[in-house]
């Protein structure tokens, strides 16, 4: 993958997915379950958070090992530890607005709630490609090395 498009990916996607939502689907009844999909966004957020915060600690600890002076001697360092971080923001936002949504009732519509609903979706579509991106650089960065 292109540098350009690995760095801009999870955000492109959360906005064209939040538009395609806002368009096509913005008067459509919620669901009942929405609490528990914010009640699982949460869970896996924090999961999220621990999972990745663990493995950037453990890139900082292992700091004058051959592999990780290899891997800024290419210049790729940096940009996994950029990534570890969006990837650890955009899950806190996940969690913080998931949260947010499950005291909002949205059994009563509101015209708000879409918009509400819009901004947790790009949120969400974002966190998730943030975290997808870790892993897949990571790993190729892994086979890479061997």
């Amino acid at each position: 993958m292109t540098g350009k498009i690995e760095k801009w990916y999870p955000l492109v996607t959360g906005f064209v997915l939040t538009s395609c939502y806002l368009y096509f689907l913005r008067s459509y009844r919620l669901s009942n379950s929405l609490k528990d999909l914010f009640s699982a966004a949460t869970t896996l957020s924090g999961i999220a958070i621990g999972f990745l915060a663990t493995a950037e600690s453990i890139l900082f600890t292992i700091d004058q090992t051959r592999t990780i002076k290899r891997l800024k001697g290419a210049g790729v360092y940096k940009k996994l530890i950029n990534y570890f971080t969006d990837a650890i923001k955009w899950s806190f936002v996940l969690a913080t607005l998931s949260f947010v949504g499950l005291v909002i009732d949205f059994t009563n519509p509101q015209p708000w709630h879409y918009i509400v609903l819009s901004f947790w979706l790009f949120c969400f579509v974002t966190a998730g490609l943030s975290c997808y991106r870790v892993i897949d650089v990571f790993a190729s960065l892994l086979r890479s090395l061997n």
